[in-house]
């Protein structure tokens, strides 16, 4: 969970009267035209922000992990700004990160403006004062040149082009080599028309007017290019590819947020109007184009003091219009140094603690507003909305425009879906899509799993086990999908049948009965249909696809269960495909998984399975049953009496419980454990074997007493269930009492 703050433009040194908090507009200067009233200048605003950061995060037990100086140190390129860089830092205290976790790029304010591109002097203030400790992007001329693109840094020491925190990597852009560059003088002989300009006059007046009109022309013929060079790039490719990022490979394996920082912006982040030559980067389509190859989630820039913040589409310029373009977030710094504008941002990836997850990369975005020199600052994380980075993803700001999110991994998009914004009232249709589906046996990185919850394998068993008794048993008010899919009606195997239709789109199943749906008072699945679809990818194989289509779909706790159920449907699919091929000689795979919820809702309900875990082991276990009664005929047989004791309070743990169902009342399970306590036939003289049988069988009772109020009312009041659930504990106690005699009967014989 890293914190970042990005700074630019800081504009330090002597500061230059817009600088300036005072303004003397009436005279009242003394003789020697001071009045020693300057007020605080922006840097001493920027200070007292950072160190209220500092004090807030110290409060908060933080620390940043980065800052990000995206360039313009200084307002001219002058000693005095690079000497009040690091002071300027200094303020964030405790917060402050080390010095090789600042990364700082030089801005046009940072180059010395009476030298050409590529002159090893050009950034020489700027690398004395920041290269020795931060880091720092490429210079051209210092550390590459021509073919050369490793040049020897000499020893202010190597740049630093790239910075990898814990959750992502920071690429620092050097776009400022070229800025205040001399264009051709071009066939015009300026010295002879200056001369013919002051002919025939030496005086000293004359001199002053040669040297400023040669100063004028100079800068006539200066422009202030932003670009980064070719071999830049092709110089950043290199070392990218040593840190794992190749051209072109699929970013959304790698879990890190990818940030790009650059002085110049890379798109129109500013309503202001500019007139001048080279307004923007003069090779933006082949900057855009590696960020897009690369794969950059994040892009901060500086230079225009406007706090923008937008997604934008990363593409290559080409006539191609199947090409997808990559979605990338633009930020760029605002830069406003006065109490209550805009100053800095802070930056937190994968919020909440949340680990990084490919595919799926998270940010929050805090815009932070200027202090006085005394004033406490708040730091609302909490209350500042996380953004997705994935692609691609479609999301609409109309509230009647279903979302569609889509990934490569469960995991990728289980964290999209977790992050969209369904708390706006708006009943949302939301299409996920899954292309891994083996992605879908375990829960995702960041699934909010608790201890007493189910494994997921064992949620999928039971919820697609074809005919358990254990819904059989309790007819009527409980389902799962595995009946209604393989063992309803005259339907042996529904989705051998809706193999049997494909290609075509009859190859689907459905989950609802007839007469259920338009019945408030019923309860069905959620889980509504399985279509099963077929894509070509070579001659003679296919993949096939599975769609799920829910009326509801809990996009926080369920959603993970569904796509495992999902993939289990398909596993089943694929195998009767392969063994009756439904296409003529064709073979088939597993292909991408789709749900589609026609309300996409984030609720706080953990899945379950229906009755108590006894009654589910009948169809998930039934050996387990077995155990309990053996280790309570020879509890000795178990290596520590803690295990027998062990295994029966987990049987009986949840009886006499809530659920979202109701109450939970043993019924076949129970039944099939007095069933096994009676095999043991040469316990039944034991009085404390015979005792627990019979504690059992009280149980037994209780639960069918329970069972028999329940059942006439719909909707039996909370007293009513606390009165049963009560008595039903009371018997458990009476059972785990019976068994610790058993067990203490058994150790000393």
């Amino acid at each position: 969970m890293s914190l970042i703050l990005h700074l630019s433009d800081l504009h330090l040194g002597s500061p230059a009267d817009f600088q300036l908090d005072y303004e003397d507009k009436i005279g009242l200067e003394d003789e020697d035209g001071a009045t020693g009233e300057t007020g605080d200048t922006a840097s001493d605003h920027l200070g007292h922000t950072l160190r209220a950061i500092g004090e807030t995060l110290k409060a908060e037990e933080r620390t940043l992990d980065a800052v990000i100086v995206t360039g313009d140190l200084t307002k001219a390129n002058q000693p005095d700004g690079y000497a009040e860089f690091d002071g300027v830092l200094e303020q964030l205290g405790d917060a402050r990160p080390a010095d090789d976790a600042i990364v700082v790029l030089p801005g046009n304010h940072d180059v010395d403006n009476q030298l050409g591109a590529g002159d090893p002097r050009k950034l020489a203030l700027f690398m004395d004062a920041v290269r020795p400790r931060h880091a720092t992007p490429l210079i051209k001329g210092v550390d590459y040149e021509g073919p050369d693109l490793a040049l020897d840094p000499g020893e202010r020491g190597p740049p630093k082009p790239i910075s990898v925190l814990s959750d992502a990597l920071v690429l620092a852009i050097n776009s400022a080599d070229f800025c205040f560059v001399e264009g051709r003088r071009g066939e015009t002989d300026w010295d002879a028309v200056l001369d013919d300009y002051l002919a025939g006059d030496d005086s000293s007046e004359a001199k002053t007017k040669r040297e400023k009109a040669v100063e004028e022309l100079r800068r006539l013929r200066t422009y202030d290019i932003a670009k980064v060079d070719k071999r830049q790039i092709e110089a950043l490719e290199e070392r990218l590819a040593a840190f794992g990022i190749k051209r072109d490979e699929d970013p959304d394996r790698d879990p890190r947020l990818r940030i790009a920082a650059i002085h110049h912006p890379i798109t129109a982040a500013s309503g202001q109007e500019e007139i001048k030559p080279f307004e923007v980067i003069t090779n933006l389509a082949r900057v855009r184009t590696f960020l897009y190859h690369h794969g950059f989630h994040l892009i901060l820039h500086g230079h225009k003091h406007s706090s923008y913040a937008a997604w934008d589409w990363l593409a290559p310029p080409r006539e191609n219009l199947d090409l997808i373009p990559r979605r990338a977030l633009v930020l760029g710094a605002p830069a406003r140094f006065r109490p209550g504008e805009s100053v800095c941002r802070l930056l937190e990836i994968c919020p909440d603690g949340d680990a990084p997850v490919p595919g799926a990369p998270r940010l929050r975005v805090m815009t932070v507003k200027g202090v006085g020199g005394s004033e406490s600052l708040e730091l609302p994380f909490a209350r500042t909305p996380k953004r997705s980075l994935a692609q691609p993803t479609s999301l609409s700001a109309n509230r009647n425009t279903p979302w569609v999110v889509q990934g490569t991994t469960a995991d990728a998009v289980y964290q999209q879906l977790r992050d969209l914004p369904l708390a706006d009232g708006a009943n949302r249709a939301v299409i996920s899509v899954v292309e891994d589906p083996s992605s879908t046996i375990r829960l995702p990185t960041n699934y909010p799993k608790r201890e007493d919850m189910p494994s997921l394998q064992d949620l999928v068993d039971w919820w697609q086990h074809p005919r358990p008794e254990a819904v059989q048993a309790l007819a009527g008010s409980v389902f799962n999908h595995g009946e209604r899919l393989y063992g309803y009606g005259d339907h042996e195997n529904a989705i051998v049948e809706a193999v049997a239709a494909l290609p075509s789109s009859k190859a689907f199943a459905l989950l609802v009965r007839p007469g259920e749906p338009g019945r408030r008072d019923r309860k069905f699945p959620a889980f509504s249909e399985v279509q099963l679809q077929v894509r070509r990818v070579e001659t003679d194989r296919y993949l096939l696809d599975v769609v799920g289509t829910y009326r509801k779909q809990d996009l926080k706790l369920w959603w993970p269960v569904n796509m495992a159920e999902l993939a289990h449907i398909q596993k089943d699919a694929v195998a009767a495909a392969n063994e009756e091929p439904p296409i003529e000689e064709a073979s088939f795979v597993a292909g991408r998984l789709i749900a589609v919820a026609s309300q996409g809702v984030h609720e706080d309900v953990f899945p379950q399975m229906a009755g108590t875990t006894l009654d589910r082991a009948v169809d998930l276990r039934p050996e387990w049953i077995y155990r309990l009664s053996y280790l309570a005929a020879r509890p000795d047989a178990a290596g520590d009496p803690s295990e027998v004791t062990g295994e029966w309070a987990r049987a009986l743990a949840d009886v006499g419980e809530r659920s979202a169902e109701g109450l939970l009342v043993p019924s076949i399970g129970l039944e099939r454990l007095l069933g096994a306590l009676a095999t043991h036939v040469e316990m039944e003289a034991e009085k404390s074997f015979a005792d627990l049988r019979t504690a059992v069988g009280k149980l037994r009772e209780r639960a069918s007493q329970a069972e028999g109020t329940l059942r006439p009312q719909k909707n039996p009041r909370a007293s009513t269930l606390d009165s049963l659930g009560a008595g039903l504990k009371e018997v458990v106690k009476m059972c785990e009492a019976a068994l610790a005699a058993r067990v203490a009967e058994v150790a000393v014989t």
